[in-house]
């Protein structure tokens, strides 16, 4: 395995955890402590998807990158090839993968919500699903947008 790949395992489980811890942090805010979380409406539940998996991939992208290009340029970290072309600058980067990737959780969570005929969920399960998502989707957005920022060095 190379430093880079090594690079991109850590950074990635480091991004899962605060991601995870954020997703929390961010749901007590919205659903607070107990009761029955409502599934269905503004500011609820399958709402909640979409903001919620706009910021996770958008910072999963943003501090990741900003850290390993830092990494790069000290010389700590070397570039490694990448297929995936994505633009160099990483607001853009991030718009780009945090946008289709709220879209996806939205439509994603209303479709299982509305399989399963669900109108509330228990506040411990509604929680664990979304500690869950958040943790998820730092595991697959932060080593896409990791490999483009480590194969900028290339060219």
């Amino acid at each position: 395995m190379t430093n880079a790949d090594l690079h991109i395992r850590r950074e990635t489980a480091i991004s899962m955890v605060i991601n995870t811890v954020l997703s929390g942090v961010f749901f007590l805010a919205v659903f607070g402590l107990h009761g029955p979380v409502p599934i269905w409406g503004m500011g609820h539940y399958v709402f909640d998807f979409g903001p919620q998996a706009f910021a996770v991939a958008f910072m999963s992208t943003l501090v990741p990158g900003a850290l390993s290009r830092k990494a790069l340029r000290a010389g700590r970290v070397a570039s490694r090839p990448s297929a995936l072309r994505l633009p160099g600058n990483l607001l853009l980067r991030g718009l780009i993968l945090a946008v289709p990737s709220a879209m996806l959780a939205l439509a994603g969570a209303a479709a299982v919500c509305l399989a399963l005929g669900l109108a509330q969920l228990p506040w411990s399960v509604a929680l664990a699903a979304k500690l869950g998502f958040g943790a998820v989707l730092a595991l697959v957005i932060t080593p896409i947008a990791l490999r483009a920022t480590l194969a900028e060095a290339l060219g």
